[in-house]
């Protein structure tokens, strides 16, 4: 659930978009081992981009996407 101050997803894609565009990752909620939550500070720009996300309206680079996504997925199984 979001809030003023955060932004939750479950979405791994969106979450490593975000990350690659260097949105604040605050926390992952690991307390279920098949639903990952990812929390990220909320503002103007995370919205934007979540929507052009959603929307099928972004364009990144290739290996900077799949550097965040390596990047996440250490995240979600460091301890």
């Amino acid at each position: 659930m979001s809030t003023d101050k955060t932004f939750q997803t479950d979405n791994f894609l969106l979450a490593t978009f975000l990350l690659s565009q260097s949105c604040n990752l605050i926390s992952i909620d690991r307390s279920n081992v098949r639903r990952m939550v990812f929390a990220f500070e909320n503002n103007s720009r995370r919205k934007t981009l979540t929507e052009d996300f959603m929307a099928y309206k972004s364009a990144i680079e290739p290996h900077r996407f799949f550097s965040a996504q390596k990047d996440l997925r250490a995240l979600i199984h460091q301890r």
